[in-house]
C-alpha cells in the first residue's frame, strides 16, 4: 500500500502537490490508491448454496474468483474509473478489503498504519522522486505492489 501510494503520487505530481500542502488529503490519497491499484487483486470464495449471479447460476461447491482490482474500476460504480483522482468520493464502494462476513479484519489497521507513516514522512520531506528505471514489481498472480521502489527525498 505504501509503495503503491508513493508510486501513483509520483505519477500524478499535481495531485501529490496538494497532499504536501494539506495533510488532511493523506487519507483520501490512501483510499484512491486502494481503489486504483489495490494490493490484493483476487478474492476466492467457496459457494455454499446455489447462487444466481448476473443471470448465471453458480452451483454449490464451486469456487468463485472475484477480481477486486477490476471491481474497483467498474464504470457503473466509479466515475472515470481509470483516472487516478485523490479526493474522489469512494464511500463504501471499495472492495479492496472484501465485504460483509469476509471483510478483512486488518483493514482498519492497514489504513491507520499507512496514514501515520505517510503523515510523519510528509512532515519531514517537501518532495520525492521515484526511480522508475530501478523499481521492481512483486511477481505474483494475486498481489500487486513493489518489491523495490527506490526514491530520492528532499527534507524540509
Amino acid at each position: 500500500l505504501l509503495a503503491n501510494a508513493a508510486y501513483w503520487g509520483h505519477k500524478n505530481p499535481g495531485q501529490l502537490a496538494s497532499v504536501f500542502d494539506d495533510h488532511e488529503l493523506i487519507s483520501p490519497w490512501i483510499e484512491e490508491t486502494l481503489r486504483y491499484d489495490t494490493s490484493s487483486q483476487l478474492l476466492a470464495r467457496a459457494v455454499v448454496e446455489d447462487l444466481e449471479f448476473y443471470g448465471t447460476t453458480v452451483p454449490a461447491g464451486d469456487v468463485l474468483v472475484l477480481l477486486a482490482g477490476s471491481a474497483n474500476r467498474d464504470e457503473r460504480v466509479f466515475d472515470q474509473p481509470d483516472e487516478y483522482r485523490i479526493g474522489r468520493d469512494i464511500g463504501s464502494k471499495l472492495v479492496s478489503f472484501g465485504s460483509g462476513a469476509h471483510f478483512c479484519l486488518g483493514a482498519h489497521l492497514a489504513r491507520m498504519e499507512a496514514r501515520v507513516a505517510l503523515t510523519e514522512l510528509f512532515k519531514r520531506i517537501r518532495s520525492y522522486e521515484v526511480d522508475e528505471d530501478n523499481s521492481v514489481r512483486v511477481h505474483s498472480s494475486s498481489v500487486r505492489g513493489f518489491a523495490h521502489l527506490p526514491m530520492t527525498v528532499k527534507a524540509r
